[in-house]
């Protein structure tokens, strides 16, 4: 079996759960019940090992095109064969549309739908299940109902009515389908007989209400700043919305998709990091999403005020549903082309990145309003947090990129502690806290002045990586972004215009730093693209900032998804995919670049009344 492109796959799921949808009809990746839980389907990561659920026409040729139902997260895959054509539709269900999802309403089932409608088609259905990362044998039985995969006490069932032949762990079946002939099956997982299972018909109703009255739901309507691409952004948003589920949002729905093929830069992005809930709050809010936004700030206020939490303990990640974080390597699967190792667990839990201070007094700052009562033990945390940033903003940490080595004195961390010094002395200010301002003030214009001094090279004419160094790093984009500096600063200018020349191709794709650059280069970033449209509508480059735009808009897959990282050259998706921060890039730049093209340049996040 080939290795099949990461873009050709849509992306279905529930807030519980997900999976990958390939062109082909193939379900070749899906974790259940959690979106974190190992996988029962993994054969984007081994064709031969991890497992797969394809339901496709029997013979050649054939063409198939995704699209999803509009403004849901239904995919429906249309294939063209010689003799008709097929109609597949997969979703997860979703119960009636509610705040307050319960069990009910996020069950972990897939349910797949097949209809002919034109002609006839002959279509197989293969299921090949393996639970547990195909780390052991799953067992297939025949039921009365279908056929049940087993592996120690877990199972993953598949109701439908047909003739099941099993052999070598694999079910398969085939009918022939004339025009107005339908088939389908609920993929489950659990004891069967366990779960409740939803007719066809009106789960694809409720799921199909859930999504469309979600998306209708902002409270101011929609983004002034959107207008054309309206629909772009909200295919993003509902990418979020799935990845929201658990504590906080996952960074992405899979695990080790290689940000170099062939290396092993292969890391499970299946956690919640405070970084990302920070950004998507930003994103929700400006989407008019208030609630949801304001579900992440408490999740994060949560977490701070947690019984004997300090400064010191909070970490960069966490799991979405209180699984394990220990990194751990699963030698028996080959990795997307055959990129070693795959991983899952993350490692970077235990690193030091000081930019998160930064992010947590920035979000809740500019997301006051969702909470204009933050209360006192907030208040205090948040104070305590300042107090922390001023004691150890001299020392070195392991930076936004997570790099598995010593520790450095990065600049982009730097300018996120003065950002967390900032946010926290306007606060103070505002709810007339009782801290040692001067101490604050006084750290503040210390950090600034060692920014301006050992983290821009005036030779460079760039903010450099790390103090004293010579090597340029994406992440100065966001320094105006954060109002650390004017965009019409001398320094912000020629920052800007450096990273073009140095770290952009010739298309204005973005790498993330020069530092990387090996015989196996890694793909340009996708969201430090994103964050160079920003820069430039800040800087007041509108028709330059808007053909980046719609360059990048370009780059998407067929259903509006993207990864991580993009090969420049080939056009490949590279790295873990849907990605959340991507996803979240496209939606600000969307908002920067609408407001600066009706004249108000925001200095800040954009972001309710401390916003625009």
């Amino acid at each position: 079996m080939d290795w099949k492109p990461i873009s050709s796959y849509g992306f279905i799921g529930n807030l519980r759960s997900c999976a990958l949808v390939n062109l082909d009809g193939a379900i070749d990746w899906c974790c259940l019940p959690n979106l974190d839980s190992p996988s029962i389907f993994a054969a984007i990561l081994d064709p031969k090992m991890g497992g797969t659920f394809r339901i496709a026409p029997v013979d050649d040729p054939w063409t198939s095109q995704q699209e999803y139902l509009k403004d849901t997260n239904i995919l429906k895959t249309v294939f063209k064969t010689p003799s008709g054509t097929l109609e597949l539709t997969d979703w997860m269900h979703m119960g009636a549309f509610s705040h307050e999802e319960t069990e009910e309403h996020l069950l972990p089932i897939i349910i797949r739908h097949v209809r002919c409608t034109e002609g006839s088609v002959a279509v197989k259905v293969l299921f090949q299940p393996r639970l547990d990362y195909a780390r052991g044998r799953t067992e297939l039985t025949n039921t009365s109902k279908g056929v049940v995969g087993t592996l120690s006490s877990e199972n993953i069932c598949l109701h439908a009515q047909a003739e099941w032949k099993l052999a070598q762990q694999t079910a398969t079946t085939s009918m022939s389908l004339s025009k107005g002939d339908e088939w389908s099956c609920h993929c489950h997982y659990g004891e069967c007989g366990k779960i409740q299972l939803p007719p066809v018909r009106q789960s694809l109703e409720s799921t199909q209400q859930y999504w469309q009255r979600w998306v209708q739901e902002c409270e101011h309507g929609e983004c002034p700043y959107i207008g054309q691409w309206h629909e772009t952004t909200i295919r993003s948003l509902l990418v979020l919305k799935i990845l929201a589920g658990g504590d906080g949002i996952a960074a992405a729905a899979t695990t080790s998709l290689p940000e170099i093929i062939g290396g092993s830069d292969n890391w499970d992005y299946r956690f919640n990091w405070i970084r990302d809930t920070s950004f998507t709050i930003q994103s929700f809010t400006q989407m008019g999403h208030l609630h949801d936004a304001g579900e992440f700030l408490d999740s994060i206020s949560s977490l701070l005020c947690d019984k004997g939490c300090r400064p010191a303990d909070i970490r960069v990640l966490y799991p979405l549903h209180n699984l394990h974080v220990l990194e751990e390597e699963l030698s028996h699967l080959r990795g997307y082309r055959d990129s070693r190792p795959v991983r899952i667990g993350n490692g970077a839990e235990h690193q030091k990145q000081w930019d998160i201070y930064g992010e947590i007094l920035e979000t809740v700052y500019r997301s006051e309003h969702l909470h204009p009562d933050f209360g006192d033990q907030l208040s205090r945390v948040l104070a305590d947090i300042v107090d922390y940033v001023c004691d150890i903003w001299r020392e070195p940490d392991h930076g936004i990129w997570e790099l598995r080595s010593e520790p450095q004195h990065y600049v982009y961390s730097k300018v996120m502690c003065w950002v967390a010094l900032d946010r926290g002395i306007k606060l103070a200010k505002e709810h007339s806290w009782n801290v040692n301002m001067d101490a604050w003030l006084k750290e503040r214009d210390s950090l600034r002045e060692m920014i301006l001094e050992k983290g821009y090279n005036k030779e460079k004419r760039c903010f450099v990586q790390t103090f004293d160094s010579t090597s340029i790093d994406a992440t100065a984009l966001l320094f105006p972004i954060v109002e650390f500096i004017d965009p019409h600063h001398e320094y912000a200018e020629n920052t800007l215009q450096t990273i073009q020349t140095e770290l952009c191709n010739d298309d204005g794709l973005v790498f993330r730093s020069d530092y990387h650059f090996t015989e196996k280069q890694e793909g340009a970033f996708l969201f430090c693209s994103f964050w160079l449209v920003d820069a430039l509508s800040l800087a007041g480059k509108i028709h330059e900032a808007e053909k980046l735009f719609t360059r990048l808009l370009g780059l998407a897959n067929h259903v509006g998804l993207y990864s991580e990282e993009i090969d420049p050259v080939t056009g490949d998706f590279l790295g873990n995919f849907p990605q959340a921060f991507t996803h979240v890039g496209l939606i600000n730049s969307a908002v920067y670049l609408g407001s600066a093209k009706q004249k108000k340049h925001p200095k800040r996040r954009i972001m309710g009344e401390k916003y625009i």
